[in-house]
């Protein structure tokens, strides 16, 4: 028998997630938790094989308003990290029932012939017509200045102690509050269930070298086996084949242990 959905509207707020590990934070409500939506930003529309995303919810919340907070909170945490495909830092756009564009009436002024590109294509900038290939100095000063370059004023308020997940982080306050999604025993590691499960699969790392031993027998060891290692170590760029000399000992040592026993962390250091 199948299962009947739940009819009352549910808001949450998402993260779609793409194989290749870059991700979308958004927000949705529908009567159908399993609708398949992943988001109507430029970045998700424009991944046209949708096997390769998947979408978590992160938080659910108790009415649009609410909705609408909790996103802003994600997105000033998640704004211009690397992987985060946002391109704006604020909570835009309307929602499901809301926007304009699902009523008919309004949708069909701007759609097929009805579209100003289509009623004045004189005016759409394209190719040598566009004012980026037109003025290259505008292209350039545009793309140096561009707030949203790469999170570039994300990261100025980090270096400047102003960012809002450094002010106002949603995972402290929320913890603070007793809310966090992650409390209550939802985190995945409560009471050690993610620990038990590897531990029982035979894959934690805590096994010993009994493990590390088959797995590097079987090839399947992360550092034996895999592609990307190999072959960052035939053309040199593997990290324990990058060295470093400590001002403070003079030893010649790989980047990683120099970040984690010397430099700052040198005993010498006077």
């Amino acid at each position: 028998m199948q299962q009947s959905i739940n009819k009352v509207m549910k808001h949450f707020v998402y993260k779609t997630t793409h194989v290749n590990g870059k991700y979308y934070i958004g927000r949705h409500s529908t009567r159908d938790i399993n609708d398949g939506y992943i988001g109507s930003g430029r970045w998700p529309r424009s991944i046209k094989d949708k096997t390769t995303v998947s979408r978590e919810i992160l938080e659910f919340a108790t009415n649009e308003e609410h909705l609408k907070e909790l996103e802003q909170q994600y997105l000033h945490e998640h704004f211009g990290k690397q992987n985060c495909m946002n391109m704006n830092c604020d909570a835009v756009g309307f929602s499901t029932e809301n926007n304009p564009m699902k009523k008919t009436e309004i949708s069909e002024k701007f759609a097929g012939d009805n579209h100003w590109t289509r009623k004045n294509p004189d005016k759409v900038l394209r190719g040598e017509s566009h004012w980026m290939n037109k003025n290259p100095e505008a292209k350039q000063k545009f793309l140096k200045t561009s707030p949203a370059l790469d999170g570039r004023n994300s990261k100025i308020a980090t270096q400047r102690g102003r960012n809002v997940f450094q002010t106002n982080n949603p995972s402290i306050w929320r913890s603070e509050q007793g809310i966090h999604h992650w409390q209550n025993g939802n985190a995945p590691n409560a009471d050690g269930k993610l620990n038990k499960k590897l531990v029982a699969e035979g894959t934690h790392n805590f096994l010993g070298p009994e493990l590390n031993n088959r797995r590097v027998a079987e090839g399947t060891h992360n550092f034996v086996g895999s592609a990307s290692n190999l072959k960052r170590l035939s053309e040199g760029r593997h990290p324990s084949q990058q060295k470093k000399t400590c001002e403070h000992c003079g030893k010649i040592i790989s980047v990683g242990m120099y970040t984690r026993w010397h430099g700052n962390n040198c005993k010498l250091k006077p």
